[in-house]
């Protein structure tokens, strides 16, 4: 019994130490408030973020007594979310989404229209999005989780949907000014043949982005399968250059 209650115990003040609260104060839609009101809800929602950590760090190394500082330091920096899970707000919202589909180099592309509503989850740590579309014909429906891993330094995605069985997760980075995100990995067609692929999301204004999508086939060539463009419900697109290396 006195083992069980001191596992506990030390549950207990992992969860304390890691409560969402990095963005309890971000709004929902930054796009929708002035550059000053952002800013001052930013600042506001980190400093409270900081504040919550070392509390939390300080409670549950009382409760963990035995456990090294600077391990308990770095468990803790590892739970909470930080500026590389900023970036991933500019995703978050309802949007129209346009979409051009290329079923085989050099034919012509198919288009369809979409929507997608994207939130921000589990304190700002990942974003949820949903997405529906028509596909040859069919309902499609598909969900995104985005996220950033502390421990491995990079961004991941998994992407499931109505038209498969697999998951489709893929890894990246972003550009130095969060503006352009480069995924990879790799995608298995039903007859077991194994394709690269790439994604390269470009943030061209607050309300408009651009997915392509790419896949590598056994000549080593890559090619261009499909584009989407997502433009903010009830904002017209506003094209601005965005930084970062450009897509090939």
């Amino acid at each position: 019994m006195k083992r069980k209650s001191n596992l506990f115990v030390v549950f207990a003040g992992l969860c304390l130490a890691a409560a969402p609260v990095a963005f309890a104060d971000e709004p929902q839609n930054p796009a929708q408030k002035t550059m000053d009101q952002t800013k001052d809800a930013a600042k506001q929602g980190w400093q409270q973020a900081q504040d919550a950590a070392k509390d939390g760090q300080k409670k549950a190394a009382d409760m963990m007594g035995g456990m090294d500082p600077k391990q308990m330091e770095e468990m803790m920096k590892s739970m909470m979310p930080g500026e590389h899970h900023k970036t991933l707000l500019q995703y978050v919202g309802d949007w129209d989404v346009k979409a051009k589909m290329w079923m085989a180099p050099g034919a012509p592309a198919e288009e369809t229209t979409g929507t997608a509503t994207a939130k921000s989850e589990f304190g700002g740590r990942f974003v949820f999005m949903t997405y529906e579309s028509e596909m040859m014909g069919q309902p499609f429906e598909g969900r995104l989780i985005l996220g950033y891993n502390n421990n491995t330094k990079q961004n991941e995605a998994a992407w499931v949907d109505n038209m498969s069985t697999g998951v489709w997760y893929s890894t990246g980075n972003a550009s130095s000014d969060g503006k352009v995100f480069t995924f990879t990995g790799t995608f298995v067609e039903p007859d077991g043949e194994k394709k690269a692929t790439r994604e390269v999301t470009t943030f061209k204004s607050p309300d408009l982005y651009v997915s392509e999508f790419f896949e590598t086939g056994k000549d080593g060539k890559e090619n261009k399968m499909m584009e989407l463009t997502y433009t903010r419900k009830g904002k017209a697109a506003t094209m601005k250059p965005a930084g970062g290396e450009p897509s090939k």
